[in-house]
């Protein structure tokens, strides 16, 4: 029987994976150890109030974005990690000396609880299929204002999907899991607080591996995609170009 320091070994290896996977917003990927690792919604609510997901490759996002262990609290990490400590120890707070300008600001969970090892995992939510991308292409950068003048094809995205959940996306609208909506990546949507210019644009994206298209509606922001050229799209969307158990296609789209 393995003891329990290679599972402790095996449980790390995929908390600093798991950060890297683009996986819809407080769903639980699959494989998510919920008997070693902090409940998944606690972790996501963590994520973003520390912007994580502009952190990549980054010290602080080594020492911060990672998931904790069951046993583990935010007191084993540096201050900066506990999003509920002062704000001075945040990556985007600036000191009053500091004449940079602010980033803009991320929409903030209502909940900041510390992780315990009672706590109750989410379980809102069936778990979907989502595979590490073996892409490594760069983020490029774009503003919502010239994205949704622009007709030229996006390329090196990735399509993953999320549940409506009967919850408002970003843009203010409830919708279903049939219906043909996207969240499109958190920085082609800008403030997260605020309904953004690109919602109600149309998008018309292709499966590259099988050629299949949809034609969805912006609706939501992803702020843990894959890359600024990744959508994750409602269930009944991702069904027009793969299926569930794909998980995630890699993609190329342009709004029309």
């Amino acid at each position: 029987m393995h003891s329990f320091a290679a599972f402790a070994t095996f449980a790390l290896s995929f908390a600093t994976s798991v950060s890297s996977l683009a996986v819809p917003r407080a769903t639980p990927p699959k494989g998510w150890l919920t008997a070693v690792l902090e409940p998944y919604d606690t972790y996501h609510n963590r994520y973003m109030a520390l912007s994580c997901n502009t952190q990549h490759n980054t010290a602080f996002f080594d020492q911060c974005c990672h998931p904790l262990l069951a046993k583990e609290s935010l007191a084993d990490r540096p201050a900066q990690c506990d999003p509920t400590d002062d704000e001075e120890d945040l990556p985007f707070c600036d000191d009053e000396d500091d004449t940079t300008t602010a980033a803009a600001p991320v929409a903030t969970p209502t909940t900041k609880a510390k992780p315990t090892s009672t706590s109750t995992p989410h379980t809102s939510a069936t778990p979907t299929t989502t595979k590490k991308a073996t892409s490594t292409a760069a983020k490029p950068v774009s503003t919502p204002a010239s994205n949704a003048a622009s007709s030229s094809v996006n390329t090196g995205g990735f399509a993953t999907f999320f549940y409506q959940n009967g919850v408002a996306g970003a843009c203010g609208t409830v919708h279903s899991d049939n219906d043909l909506i996207a969240a499109i990546d958190g920085d082609r949507y800008g403030n997260l607080g605020k309904k953004s210019s690109l919602c109600g644009q149309q998008v018309q994206i292709t499966n590259t591996n099988n050629k299949k298209t949809v034609t969805v509606t912006i609706a939501d922001a992803c702020p843990t995609c894959k890359n600024s050229n990744s959508i994750d799209l409602s269930e009944g969307a991702f069904k027009h170009i793969a299926t569930l158990d794909d998980g995630m296609v890699p993609i190329t789209w342009k709004f029309v």
